[in-house]
């Protein structure tokens, strides 16, 4: 009678528990090897900056104007020219545009104006490639310089390290002047034997390996054009004139 009533009581206890059991909300195919899960949310998330393992950010190499047609660097600008609206000095027209930028670049560039300068303006012969005087509408002057090769140490110092020689164009028009910096080489000696070698900028610019060395040459060149274009638009400016009335 006994084991009667406790398989009795095993019974309506289990029915009791099955109908108080809660359905299942998510259906017999839900998923529940997964301990946790989220609602997926109304938008989605930022895409984090992609940094190296140490947190910092990747090294973003320096690109140098590339000319599409003759994939050389090349640094190109045209500059208008603004005369003195009082007329005091009359500088805009070609010919005082030609003879400020010949000066300039003997100036800059040769020996021979610092040691003769009274004599007529003669660029070198390994230098020169063409000198087109105006005739017309235009003017010309195109050299090819060598120059101290300085690369930057640290904020405050410079070493040379060879030499670069590039092709300087220059042209001019009496409203305007246009610019042309291009061919750039950097000339050293191998180590021993001292035996020359030339490296086409464009060398430094298509490596692969190495990004921060080879931006040095890069940045250099890049310092050392955007010195000779500033230095060039004071010296194709008109000076500063005042009237003899004006106090």
């Amino acid at each position: 009678m006994k084991k009667f009533l406790i398989i009795s009581l095993a019974f309506i206890s289990f029915g009791l528990k099955a109908q108080t059991t809660e359905p299942d909300p998510f259906g017999s195919e839900y998923n529940f090897d997964s301990t946790t899960f989220e609602e997926t949310p109304a938008e989605a998330p930022a895409v984090e900056e992609k940094k190296s393992p140490l947190g910092f950010k990747p090294y973003e190499k320096f690109t140098p104007p590339i000319d599409t047609n003759s994939n050389l660097i090349t640094y190109i600008g045209v500059m208008p020219f603004k005369p003195l609206e009082n007329d005091v000095y009359d500088g805009g027209t070609i010919d005082s545009l030609y003879w400020r930028a010949k000066k300039f670049l003997m100036q800059k560039y040769t020996t021979v104006y610092k040691e003769a300068p009274k004599k007529p303006l003669v660029f070198p012969k390994e230098m020169l490639i063409e000198d087109y005087k105006p005739d017309g509408d235009v003017g010309r002057i195109v050299i090819k310089p060598t120059v101290p090769f300085m690369l930057k140490n640290n904020e405050f110092s410079y070493s040379q390290n060879g030499t670069i020689t590039f092709r300087i164009d220059i042209r001019v028009k009496d409203d305007k002047y246009k610019y042309k910096i291009s061919h750039f080489v950097h000339n050293t000696v191998a180590k021993g034997s001292e035996k020359p070698i030339q490296t086409y900028l464009e060398f430094y610019a298509n490596q692969k390996r190495g990004p921060k060395a080879n931006d040095a040459y890069l940045l250099a060149v890049d310092k050392l054009v955007k010195d000779f274009i500033k230095e060039l638009s004071k010296v194709m400016k008109d000076p500063v004139v005042k009237d003899e009335d004006d106090f």
